[in-house]
């Protein structure tokens, strides 16, 4: 992620977002202030989250969805430091969500940069959270806060068979764009996902 014209023109927000332009123009992204929508909180990864994201990391039901290997010992050591550095290369921006009141953990959102106008989200909410709303608000949250930097798509994408997904991400807001065949792979098989996208014009639509 480079600084663009967008983005120089929300300098206020980025300020506030915790982005930085360095001198040769790459933009470095430090976790904003606490997100809260008086619900879930999204904020930065500590290490007293660590033990509910690798039991998560293990879900059968996350990982029939999901490439992501269960996290072993040893990458559960530097799990936080890993975070901070996708933070500081301006690639990602891994949320924790926590519940606003008591700020334990409930699952993960990050926000992936494609380029300086897009970005994807994933959502994973940790099994003991489910059935709450969790998902839908994570991505409300995580979906503004990217179009406040400047960005101009900020998408989400679901496997085809995937209700529970698809739900989550309509009931955030995005717009349904279509079906793609054999547009996602997992677990090594190639399967149709539905994607879903916000633009800055859905900001006034608030």
């Amino acid at each position: 992620m480079r600084a663009t014209e967008g983005t120089q023109g929300h300098s206020g927000t980025l300020e506030q977002a915790g982005v930085y332009v360095s001198h040769d123009g790459a933009v470095r992204l430090e976790p904003p202030a606490p997100m809260s929508d008086g619900v879930i909180v999204l904020r930065r990864s500590e290490e007293r989250d660590v033990p509910l994201i690798a039991d998560a990391s293990h879900d059968p039901e996350a990982r029939k969805w999901l490439d992501d290997e269960p996290l072993t010992a040893e990458r559960q050591r530097d799990l936080v430091l890993r975070a901070g550095e996708r933070w500081r290369a301006g690639r990602a921006a891994p949320f924790v969500i926590a519940d606003a009141t008591t700020d334990v953990a409930l699952g993960l959102v990050n926000v992936q940069f494609d380029d300086d106008a897009v970005a994807g989200l994933a959502v994973s909410v940790f099994p003991e959270a489910r059935g709450r709303g969790v998902a839908p608000r994570a991505l409300r949250l995580a979906g503004k806060w990217a179009l406040e930097l400047g960005l101009q798509r900020v998408y989400a994408e679901a496997a085809a068979e995937n209700v529970a997904s698809i739900r989550a991400i309509e009931k955030a807001g995005f717009r349904r764009e279509g079906l793609l065949r054999d547009h996602c792979e997992t677990h090594g098989r190639r399967h149709d996902c539905v994607m879903f996208s916000i633009v800055p014009s859905n900001l006034a639509d608030d």
